[in-house]
Parts: structure tokens; sequence; C-alpha cells
């Protein structure tokens, strides 16, 4: 009996891992539409072409295509890919992806060495081509100079109502902004008066948010008062009804951080462009006597309101103390750390605040300033102080308003 030989079946070929990047700026019209068509695009694009797996789209709201450092799910993607996860990454566009040629062409690199390919479908482009990487340069240029241009206009327009006596959205405390105008906020207002009335009396901020804090009084935002955002308002003309625009600037797009304006750029002077808080005459006898302390040797009240950037920014949410800065000395060398004031005194531990090593704390706010290494004077000039809480999670409150929240123990940043 005659026996045939039968080939061997195929080996199934492997199904692709394929995922996509998604986001939306904040240029974009019908934000929220766009967002989910573009999700719900993906979903029906890959899971129905044969061949492709479905690994997930990848999806950023509303943030800044300037640079890659801010956007998470991103990251994510990124580190699901190197790590063989993803064999495809779709995304509509370069600008999409990327604005910034050197953060694209490193990114795609990247990939493409752990064979993983980008396709950008607006432009036609897949890096695992050979002419792919070239096209890519030169389209990303293309892309990078509208961002600028974006940034541009929009600059233009701030200072464009700042030339005619319109101020920007900044609301400092004391004031509520609505339609281009400043409003006094009175309970608020009364406290502002209270720090510049103690100040010439010679009650020290520290002394003046010791006593608010007791009294039960809390900041705009629910936490405890400052005293480092309390000696800003001894310097800052808006409590006298004038308003000084532009004293900040960022100095290149796609930079997270300002930069005081020493003359870089014209500044604005808008008298009278909102009702006072406390009069000029008070706030001249500040100034004169914060001279006086500081040409006498006294460290009058500079920002850092101490010797580093971090004294007098970090406060115990439960007792409502500031951190101090301490050493811990070992066998193999010391360490700084920072320590809540009632759990350095020797009387246990009552509020159950934890050590934080300065090494660990200086790491987590440069990744929230957008900065590479550790600079005080940024610190000083953008972070208002710092609110650790018992359960490790680090608020951090910047001169503008915003506030982040990290997990020390992680260094990630979570919703709160």
């Amino acid at each position: 009996m005659e026996i045939r030989k039968l080939p061997p079946h195929p080996a199934p070929t492997k199904r692709l891992q394929v995922a996509a990047y998604v986001r939306v700026s904040r240029e974009s019209e019908r934000l929220s539409h766009s967002f989910s068509a573009q999700v719900s695009y993906y979903n029906q694009l890959i899971s129905s072409t044969p061949g492709w797996e479905y690994e997930g789209v990848y999806s950023d709201y509303a943030t800044s295509g300037t640079s890659t450092t801010k956007r998470d799910e991103f990251k994510d993607m990124i580190t699901t890919a190197l790590g063989g996860g993803i064999d495809i990454t779709l995304t509509k566009s370069i600008s999409r992806f990327a604005r910034n040629t050197a953060d694209l062409l490193e990114t795609v690199r990247e990939l493409s060495a752990a064979g993983v390919s980008v396709r950008f479908e607006r432009e036609h482009l897949d890096t695992a081509t050979a002419e792919g990487e070239i096209l890519l340069t030169l389209l990303a240029s293309f892309a990078q100079a509208e961002s600028e241009s974006i940034s541009a206009n929009a600059k233009w327009g701030i200072r464009k109502k700042y030339a005619d006596r319109a101020l920007h959205s900044r609301q400092p405390y004391g004031y509520h902004y609505t339609n281009g105008h400043l409003s006094i906020i009175e309970e608020e207002a009364v406290i502002v008066r209270r720090v510049f009335d103690e100040f010439l009396a010679g009650i020290s901020p520290e002394k003046t948010v010791d006593a608010l804090n007791a009294e039960g009084l809390r900041s705009r935002g629910g936490g405890m008062f400052r005293a480092s955002v309390t000696r800003d308002w001894l310097e800052n003309e808006t409590y006298t009804g004038d308003a000084i625009c532009q004293k900040y600037y960022r100095s290149h797009v796609g930079k997270s951080t300002s930069t005081i304006n020493t003359g870089q750029l014209t500044k604005y002077l808008v008298e009278d462009s909102h009702p006072a808080i406390i009069t000029r005459a008070t706030f001249d006898a500040v100034q004169a006597e914060l001279a006086k302390r500081r040409a006498s040797g006294g460290r009058g009240l500079t920002p850092t309101g101490g010797t580093g950037a971090l004294t007098h920014r970090i406060i115990c949410t439960v007792c409502g103390k500031h951190y101090q800065r301490r050493t811990r000395k070992q066998a193999h060398g010391e360490y700084k750390y920072w320590w809540c004031e009632t759990a350095t005194k020797g009387k246990g531990n009552p509020c159950s605040s934890h050590q934080l090593r300065e090494a660990k704390l200086r790491t987590i706010i440069c990744s929230a300033l957008g900065q590479d290494d550790w600079d005080d004077e940024a610190v000083i000039e953008q972070v208002a102080g710092i609110d650790a809480r018992p359960d490790w999670l680090l608020t951090i409150v910047f001169r503008d308003g915003r506030r982040i929240t990290v997990d020390y123990r992680t260094g990630q940043e979570v919703n709160n």
C-alpha cells in the first residue's frame, strides 16, 4: 500500500500587536467630540484588520504636543512597545505624535531599534520603510514650525491685551477674575489686610500664618496658609489696584516653566485697573520696611524665607508645622532629609508625618517643573509650597495656582 507523505501544516502567522496613539490639543475645535471620535476610529480599524491584534488605544487629552515629557499615556505606550508588547503604532499625524523634531526622531529611532514601526496616517508614512526617516525629518520640521507659530500667535494676543490695558486671567488671593476684570472677595481681602498690618506692627509672616491656621482659617484651595506665600503678597502691587503685566515669560516653545522678566520683554503698568485691597500708603510703608531690613543685613522677606529653596515650603497637613532639614549619618556616609517640626522635638510623632529624603524630593520637584537638574531659583520662582500628608502624598502648589499631587513612594502623579 502506497503511503503518501503530506506537507506539514504551515506555521500559524504571528498576529501583529497594534496600538494607536491619540492626542487632542487645546487648539482643536469641539475638543471632546474630536477626542472620542479618534479613539472609536482606531478601535474599529485595529479590530477589523486581518492579522492585527488589538493592543489598545493610548490617549492624552488636551496636553501640549511640543514635548513628550508630560504625556503619561504616551510614555506608557513607548514602555510597552520597547518591552515587546507592540509591533505597530498608529497615529493620525506627526503633529499628534510630537511637534518637537528632536523628541520625535529620538523616539522613532528607539522604537525602530526594537523592531516597532510607527505609521502616520495623514502623511502616509511608515517608519519601517527605507525612506521613512528621511521624510520624517523633513515633515517633523514643518510640524515644529507650526507649533511655534501657534504659540507666537497666542503670545501676541496676550501682549496686545496688555497694551490695551486688559488683564490676563490670573487671580491673586483676595480677588476673583471674571470677564476681564478683578473684583474683591471680601473674606479673603480681610486676611490680606491683616498680613500687611501685622507686618508693619512688627509681627512676622510666620507668626501671622501660624495664628491664621490655629484659628481654623484656610487658603482658597482648602490647605494651610504658608509664610512663603504671604511674603509674596507683601511685594505684590496688585493689592494697590495697579497691575504690572508680563512679569514672567516662557523663553521658548515647549518650555513648561516661567522665568522672571528682568527686561527681556516689555512690562506693562496698568494703574487703577481694579479695586484696591490696601492703600498705596500702606504698600509703600511695607516696601520701605523691607528695604530697611535688607540694608541692615537681615534676611528681609526674600521669597525663600531661609537658606534653601525648600525652607518654609513643606508643611505638614496634620499639625500645620513646617518641615525642617535634618542630617542622618550612617556607616557608609550621610544623607539629608526633611521632617515635620513637631516630630523632631523628641516627643514622639503625634501627627504621623514621614521623613522625606531630600534627593527624592528634588527628583519629584524637578519632574513637576519639567527640568532635568535642580535649580534653587526656579523652585523659588514657581513653587509656593508643598503639602505633605501622612498617606505619602505630596501636593505641589505653584504660584500660578496650579496644583499637582505626587505619591512620594513611586514619584508618580496621582489624581486627587
